[in-house]
Order: structure tokens, then C-alpha cells, then sequence
């Protein structure tokens, strides 16, 4: 071969290995997704890097156009740093944010992707077209930071909501006169007020609800506003109206021997569920009357009259208890009277009648002595006392046995009531007793329970006739 054709072998052998050696060994490719904008809006390419070697390989992003514009992945990463597998595409989107541009022109910025593992790096143009540039202020894009806090994010409507919004102007736009807004589902709001340059600033809010306001779930929605355009989104902070009861207790209303108490209970939350208590006493409780109706219940050692609440169309519920003594008074009053009377009007002669040695004969009662007491339980001296007692004709008296200090007057058959005994006792002295008795003796034997009737004693006290009755007395059984 000749010199000059192994010359140019050997060029070309070496210029394809210098080709093989510096091969690049990855490729990245910008796809726009976004990239005509109004100049606060934010750009969006689709960054892909495919990895031509035959490890996993990381790649770094260098940002451009800093402080002109950002540059940011979501989620964010500083630095940004993409994974790769080999002989992979990955894909990661880049958004591109214009931070101090004022005129409408088209940008170009050149990003730079390096292999993490080595010095290999790409340069890759972005182009960003800014269509418009309204949304600017005095040449800058307005940025205000707003934060929202509440007072309580659950709120007793009786009480005030407190609305602190915190306001931060990160450029040196004037504004004269911005608004802030301020709704929920129960008031809305405007107020106006300026932001100067760089400045911080706190605006209060203060809302009162009507009291009866339900329990409910609201949204408080916070936007600043620059005429009819929006300075700060929408900030969204959910907050409640609570439930709540009140009872109140109204001074008690006295009169005689009767206490009346009343207790207004008030919610707002017409569907409230609860009950009421008042504690008592079972004395008490006899002498007591509740409106609505109210159930007594005993814990452990104490009594409470408990009402279950049931609110009317204005939320509200009434409860009333009257103690009423009087009827005590009355009862006591005529039980005092009851006494006089029975003192002033019972017979001043006490007869008492009793059984004492009863004879048994062929399994029945064959004889039995009868006493008969007679006693002046009055202050005073009573004469003339005729005591009368019966035997039915099943018996009779026996006349030949003594019975006892005194005699009877007289012992006599009756045609219906049988054998009638009487005595006549001329004096009886002021609480003196006079036993009279006497041997019934039965013609046949008794068999179970016989009965004897009431022994009489009547007297002449003053202008009355007294007539006082014993107790009847029963015979075996």
C-alpha cells in the first residue's frame, strides 16, 4: 500500500476514536408547555434527560436569568437534582417565573445541565414570551403577603370574631387606597385602606353575630383587591358557630306560705337536647307543683325535680315551681280544731268491756265472767250513772255468785235481746273506776266465736243527757 494511503487510514482511524471518545453521554430535550405568559403569570417547560451510559447517573439543574426571573421544580429543590436511570429518559417540569420584567418581548435563557459524577455540562435555551405586561404597577409586578388569624375558630355568637390580617408590600409600589374583603356565609365586609412602599401592616376586623345564630360550619374568605383587581388571592380560614345554653334563674316571688320560682332557659339551637334540675326534698316535693312537669329522681343520697328541655319558636323554655304550704297550715289548723272539738264534745263516761275466765264444757265455751268498767274522766263530780249490758238468750245470768262489790240493780228477760243486766251507780268522783262483773253461763256448749254486745252507760250532766257505748267483746274463736 502506498505511504499516502496508510497515511490517510491511520487519520481516519484516529478521528474516529477521538469521535468515540468524546461521545456526549447524555441528551436533554425542552418541550414548552407554557411559554407565551402575561408577566405575572409563571412559564412551564417539560425538561427531559435521556442517560446514554450504562450506570444510573444524576443530573443538576443550573438556573438562569437570576434576579430577572426564578426558576423552580414543584416540589421544590435547591439545588435541582434529577435521577436518571441507564439508557433512560426522565422527565421533570421547570417553571419559569418573571420577577422584575416590564416590557413585552421575547426572553431567552440558557439553563445548564451537568452530570453530578463529572464536568459534563449541556447549555439548553428557553424561550419565554411575555405577551403583556398590565398586571405590572409603576413597572412592577404587585406582591403583597397576606396572613389571616382568628380570634377562636369556634365562636359563641354572643361573643366578638376578631380578624387580624397581617399585610406585607415586598416592592416599592405605592398603593393609595387598596380593599380588603372580607365574606362568610353570615356578613360580608369591605374596608379601604393604603399600603405604602416595603411596608407592614395589621388591619382588624371586628364581627358581632346575632345572638340566636345556629351552630353551624362557615368558611371566612379574606382577598385584597386593587380597584376590581386582585392583589392577594383568596385566603380560606374555616371557623364554627357553637351550640350554647343559658338558664337563667329569676328572683323568687314569696306570699303567704307560697314560694314561686321560675327559670328561663335559652339556647340557639332550636334541636337542643338537655334537661333541667332543681334539688329538693321528698317533704318538699309533697307540697310543690312544676310547670311543665317535672320528674323526680333520686341520686345517691339527693332528690332533684329534672325537666327535659323543649324549646319553642323563639328558642327559649320556662319552667316554673310553686311550693305552696297553705294546705299544711289548713290540715294542721283543723287537726288543732278536730282536738278542741273531740275535748269540748266527748262523753266525760268511759266504758271498757272485757272477757276473763271462760269455762270450757263437751269442746265448747260453757261459761265466761264479763267485766264491765266504768270510768268519770271528767273534771267533775257525775251522779245518777245507769250502766245497762245484754246477754243474748244462748246464756244466762247467774244470780246465786256473788258478783262483786256492787250488785246489779236489776237482771231482766227482753224478748229480743235476751238477758239485761243494770246497774246504777249513784257516784262517780272526777277520774274514779268502777269494776262491775258478772258469771255468763252458756245453756248449751258454744262452738267457735260468740259475740257479745256493747255495754251502755248513760248519766245526766247539766242539761245533757250522756250516753256513752263500751267496746264489743268476742268469745273464743
Amino acid at each position: 500500500m502506498p505511504k499516502t494511503m496508510k497515511f490517510f487510514a491511520y487519520l481516519f482511524a484516529v478521528l474516529l476514536l477521538a469521535n468515540l471518545a468524546f461521545a456526549v453521554s447524555f441528551d436533554v430535550v425542552v418541550t414548552p408547555v407554557q411559554d407565551k405568559i402575561v408577566v405575572d403569570e409563571v412559564a412551564a417547560f417539560d425538561i427531559t434527560i435521556k442517560n446514554n451510559l450504562d450506570a444510573s447517573k444524576d443530573f443538576i439543574i443550573k438556573k438562569a436569568g437570576y434576579p430577572f426571573w426564578d426558576m423552580y421544580t414543584k416540589p421544590i429543590q435547591n439545588p435541582i437534582t434529577i435521577s436518571v436511570p441507564s439508557h433512560s429518559n426522565q422527565t421533570f417540569r421547570l417553571f419559569v417565573d418573571p420577577l422584575y420584567i416590564t416590557s413585552v418581548d421575547t426572553y431567552t435563557l440558557e439553563i445548564g445541565v451537568i452530570r453530578a459524577d463529572s464536568a459534563e455540562e449541556l447549555r439548553v435555551p428557553i424561550t419565554v414570551g411575555i405577551k403583556s405586561t398590565e398586571p405590572l404597577i409603576g413597572g412592577y409586578i404587585p406582591t403583597v403577603i397576606a396572613l389571616v388569624s382568628l380570634s377562636s375558630e369556634s365562636i359563641d355568637p354572643r361573643e366578638d370574631l376578631n380578624i387580624r390580617v397581617s399585610l406585607n408590600n415586598q416592592n416599592v409600589i405605592n398603593y393609595t387606597n387598596l380593599t380588603l374583603r372580607v365574606d362568610s356565609n353570615l356578613f360580608r365586609e369591605e374596608i379601604y385602606f393604603p399600603l405604602g412602599p416595603k411596608e407592614d401592616k395589621f388591619v382588624e376586623v371586628i364581627k358581632n353575630f346575632d345572638d340566636s345564630a345556629s351552630p353551624q360550619q362557615d368558611k371566612l374568605v379574606v382577598t385584597v383587591l386593587k380597584d376590581d383587581r386582585i392583589i392577594v388571592n383568596p385566603i380560606v380560614r374555616e371557623f364554627e358557630i357553637k351550640e350554647y345554653v343559658v338558664q337563667e334563674q329569676l328572683p323568687k316571688e314569696s306570699s303567704f306560705l307560697k314560694i314561686r320560682s321560675k327559670v328561663n332557659i335559652f339556647s340557639n339551637n332550636h334541636d337542643y337536647k338537655g334537661s333541667i334540675r332543681a334539688e329538693t326534698t321528698p317533704f318538699k316535693n309533697l307540697f310543690t307543683s312544676t310547670y311543665p312537669r317535672a320528674e323526680s329522681v333520686k341520686e345517691g343520697e339527693k332528690h332533684y325535680l329534672v325537666w327535659q328541655v323543649r324549646l319553642d319558636d323563639k328558642n327559649a323554655m320556662t319552667v316554673n315551681t310553686t311550693e305552696n304550704y297553705r294546705p299544711l297550715v289548713v290540715i294542721l289548723v283543723l287537726g288543732v280544731i278536730a282536738i278542741i272539738l273531740y275535748f269540748l264534745f266527748r262523753s266525760p263516761i268511759v266504758v271498757r268491756k272485757s272477757i276473763a275466765n271462760v269455762g270450757m264444757s263437751e269442746g265448747g265455751i260453757s261459761q265466761a265472767k264479763v267485766v264491765v268498767r266504768v270510768k268519770n274522766r271528767s273534771p267533775g263530780q257525775i251522779t245518777g250513772i245507769e250502766v245497762i249490758d245484754h246477754v243474748p238468750h244462748i246464756a244466762h245470768v247467774e244470780k246465786e255468785v256473788s258478783i262483786g262489790s256492787m250488785q246489779p240493780h236489776a237482771i231482766m228477760q227482753h224478748p229480743k235481746r235476751g238477758v239485761v243486766i243494770k246497774w246504777n251507780v249513784e257516784v262517780l268522783e272526777a277520774g274514779d273506776e268502777r269494776v262491775l262483773s258478772y258469771k255468763m253461763i252458756s245453756r248449751l256448749p258454744i262452738l267457735g266465736e260468740f259475740n257479745l254486745p256493747s255495754a251502755t252507760a248513760r248519766a245526766k250532766v247539766g242539761n245533757k243527757l250522756i250516753l256513752s257505748n263500751s267496746n264489743r267483746v268476742s268469745v273464743g274463736g
